[in-house]
């Protein structure tokens, strides 16, 4: 599939480390996937922030874990799984407090993606947030 000038392979994963600096590899390899121009470049790259920020500061994952990324692209969707280490019973929610300095992640991801879910894979106790955007 071409998107701007880019040939976007069907699914394409990274692995990163569980450190704050994996946050803008991640929007970059968004943006070299996506290419120039794709309607849902902004919001893809919005909450894979969120979203991999989320995996370095509050997943096991953090302190230079791993933190797996996948972006499948197709003609209406884009859609993206980050993988972690979890944070033991507290599973990925949304919270609705206008006050909070912090912890408006997810509610960025339930407003603007098409679809979003959490799952658990075993073996290895890995979680994945996953959510897709239409355009």
């Amino acid at each position: 599939m071409t998107t701007g000038q880019q040939t976007v392979p069907p699914r394409s994963t990274v692995t990163l480390r569980g450190i704050p600096e994996s946050v803008s590899a991640a929007r970059r390899r968004i943006r070299e996937l996506l290419g120039e121009g794709h309607p849902a470049s902004d919001d893809v790259i919005l909450l894979v922030s969120e979203v991999v920020t989320n995996s370095v500061v509050h997943s096991g994952s953090g302190g230079g874990g791993r933190v797996a990324m996948t972006v499948a692209v197709s003609s209406r969707t884009v859609l993206v799984e980050v993988s972690d280490a979890g944070s033991g019973l507290s599973v990925p929610h949304v919270r609705n407090d206008p006050d909070a300095e912090n912890g408006r992640g997810m509610f960025l991801v339930d407003l603007l993606a098409s679809r979003w879910g959490v799952r658990d894979d075993d073996p290895g106790g890995f979680r994945t947030l996953w959510f897709e955007v239409a355009f």
